[in-house]
């Protein structure tokens, strides 16, 4: 768009212009101001491009301005130092420059000074260079700069004009350096989160292992303290109760011959006999089982029992033990318990039903364990069952197994039934939830 005429604006027309010399250089000021305006104008409307589309339009509108073929807008060395571009030059043929060393000497001369200077006002070199410095909150951070031209005198609204465009540059880069730090302690603050999280997971994972430690080391505290009194109660079994029971049956074996022509009182002593002898090796199992750690060859459960035919033998009996799922830790007093209930129906089996074969299957199931002894005697569900609600409430011994067996199911939290085995026989199954087997 062309500028407009003075004469346009102001109606004033001359047919003898040499007669008004004042008003001849009047009329190209205000010219010149026009043009200068629509430099700014030019300036302004690439604000919204980018401090770089800015500083381009900033160096070309002083250019065509002030006429000089070389224009260099600059920042100096420490100054808004993430701002970009750093510097941006025009020469005579409009072609870019991007570095200090590329600008011929007689313009680097006059922009390293013009760079190293303090000033914050406007002003013109005494070689003609146009210096307009870049201030933000009161400091110089660079300079706008037009020389290598005809030596002409800037005037005091070129300098003005020149003002505005190079502070309208500094406020550019300003926000371009401010935008930039932004992104850098945004990018900051992320790594700084992201290490913070990495941080509360790895506590996490410590917390985590601290308190299983702490866990293994209270479980291991308590299985000491069974262990001790466990082997406690051995000795006390084994220097006591099963001393006096082998006394007993030394006893009666002595006494027998001086009976032998009663026939009732002989194999009424026989029999004593037969029980004592059943007594002490079911004694000798207990105590076995006692002094033991309770956890078989290091493998849990299902090792303790694959050694119920050593620990608590049964002669006759042929023990077959079978482990289904993934075995998992219990405590020793559970595994020592089950165990016991385990023994306790082989016994029963072997004594009771005439059983020959007997199968203990140990299934580990997502919500539940199950132990079950399963024979080929002749024992009978229902029977059992009876046997075990008549036990309830009684002292006199008989049925004591099966009242122990139930005893501690109860402290486990878990459940006994009798069913027909396959095999022939009986089948005990003992149900406890994982809750009740881990508190």
């Amino acid at each position: 768009m062309r500028a407009p005429d003075i004469s346009e604006l102001t109606g004033l027309r001359s047919s003898k212009p040499s007669w008004y010399a004042e008003y001849r250089q009047t009329a190209e000021n205000l010219d010149r101001a026009l043009g200068s305006l629509e430099h700014i104008a030019g300036v302004l409307s690439a604000t919204g491009q980018g401090a770089d589309a800015l500083c381009r339009a900033v160096v070309d509108a002083t250019a065509e301005h002030l006429g000089e073929p070389w224009v260099v807008l600059a920042l100096s060395g420490t100054a808004l130092p993430l701002a970009r571009p750093r510097m941006l030059g025009r020469g005579p043929s409009g072609a870019g420059v991007a570095h200090m060393a590329l600008l011929p000497e007689v313009v680097r001369r006059p922009v390293a000074a013009a760079l190293a200077a303090d000033a914050v006002e406007p002003w013109q070199t005494a070689d003609g260079a146009v210096v307009v410095p870049l201030v933000v909150d009161g400091e110089p951070v660079g300079a706008l700069v037009a020389c290598g031209g005809p030596r002409r005198t800037a005037t005091a609204a070129d300098l003005a004009i020149l003002r505005i465009v190079a502070n309208q540059s500094a406020v550019a880069l300003l926000s371009e350096h401010l935008l930039a730090r932004s992104e850098g302690l945004r990018r900051q603050t992320a790594e700084l989160y992201a290490q913070a999280q990495e941080r509360a997971r790895d506590l996490d994972e410590r917390h985590r292992q601290l308190a299983e430690a702490e866990r293994r080391l209270d479980v291991a505290a308590q299985r000491e303290a069974v262990d001790a009194e466990r082997h406690r109660i051995a000795r006390e079994l084994h220097d006591s109760v099963a001393q006096h029971v082998l006394s007993a049956g030394m006893t009666i074996e002595w006494c027998r011959p001086e009976v032998a022509h009663h026939a009732e009182v002989y194999e009424r002593l026989g029999h004593a006999k037969a029980l004592t002898r059943e007594a002490v090796e079911r004694l000798r199992g207990a105590i076995h089982a006692l002094s033991s750690d309770g956890h078989g060859d290091g493998d849990g459960l299902p090792a303790l029992l694959g050694r119920l035919s050593d620990v608590a033998p049964v002669p006759g009996l042929a023990v077959a033990v079978r482990v289904e799922g993934r075995p998992r830790e219990l405590p020793a007093e559970v595994e020592h318990s089950l165990f016991r209930i385990a023994s306790e129906c082989l016994f029963n089996t072997a004594r009771h039903a005439q059983a020959t074969r007997s199968t203990v299957r140990l299934a580990y199931r997502p919500a539940e364990l199950r132990l079950s002894v399963a024979d080929d005697g002749r024992g009978d569900p229902d029977v059992l069952r009876r046997a075990l609600r008549a036990s309830t409430g009684r002292d006199d011994g008989y049925h004591r197994g099966l009242a122990n067996i139930a005893s501690r199911c109860g402290e486990l939290g878990a459940t006994v039934r009798f069913t027909r085995a396959r095999m022939g026989g009986v089948r005990v199954e003992v149900r406890m939830p994982w809750e009740a087997g881990d508190a």
